[in-house]
């Protein structure tokens, strides 16, 4: 009703009873287009106020008359009654449920793959008594191996990794330490050729430790990988 008044306060040809008259709600009264919902009629006002056929103060006092969204809280205690309702029909509690189980059954499948994927890696461990090569692929990140065998400055790099001062809390770094010390002063006494057979040897090693049955391709793919084995434990699952 109020957005009749405004509208007839602009353009008295605007009627408020019965008859032929357009309705406010639906109908711009500057250019006379209709709308099926008020909502699509204000968005029109908006988007045109202060064009020519829409005069900014006009249309100002048109959409400030509307009450928009009425009184929150009636509004929201409407919605909880509709959601109650809706919520408390049978139809609606079964697909709720189905859902629920849906779900559940997704997140053991997806746990279940997460735990095959780490159990294909590998389990690298450090031999009681390590090569010098060994242990720098143990300890020194990919980016920091050296491209021929390691050298006086590989060991200081390691040294620095496995310094106890930096690890008070585990006794085991000073162990490590020692065991980097002997391993070098015994890799030092190899010569080149050997050198460059035990380095490429326990690359290898590393390798086959660290990835255990999966390739480089499972790795660039792991989400694909997981996917993949989340949809073929559920499928092994409805089967049983």
């Amino acid at each position: 009703m109020a957005a009749a008044a405004a509208a007839a306060a602009i353009d008295p040809a605007i009627h408020l009873g019965g008859g032929d008259e357009i309705d406010p709600k639906k109908t711009c009264i500057f250019c006379h287009k209709t709308f099926s919902h008020p909502g699509s009629l204000g968005r029109h006002l908006d988007l045109k106020r202060g064009t020519r056929l829409h005069p900014a103060e006009q249309v100002d006092q048109l959409r400030g008359d509307v009450k928009r969204r009425g009184d929150i809280i009636e509004i929201k205690a409407r919605r909880a009654k509709r959601a109650k309702e809706y919520n408390a029909r049978d139809d609606v509690k079964d697909r709720a449920k189905s859902r629920r189980k849906e779900k559940e059954r997704s997140g053991r499948a997806r746990d279940e793959a997460k735990i095959n994927f780490l159990n294909r890696l590998g389990l690298p461990a450090l031999p009681p008594h390590p090569s010098f090569p060994y242990m720098v692929l143990y300890f020194l990140p990919p980016s920091q191996w050296p491209h021929d065998p390691p050298t006086q400055e590989t060991y200081n790099q390691l040294t620095l990794i496995l310094d106890s001062n930096m690890h008070m809390d585990d006794d085991r770094f000073a162990d490590w330490s020692t065991k980097a010390k002997v391993a070098y002063e015994n890799w030092s006494q190899h010569p080149r050729n050997k050198k460059i057979e035990v380095w490429n040897r326990e690359q290898r090693s590393v390798a086959e430790a660290a990835l255990g049955t999966l390739t480089l391709y499972d790795l660039g793919r792991r989400e694909e990988w997981l996917n993949d084995e989340e949809r073929r434990i559920i499928t092994m699952e409805s089967i049983m």
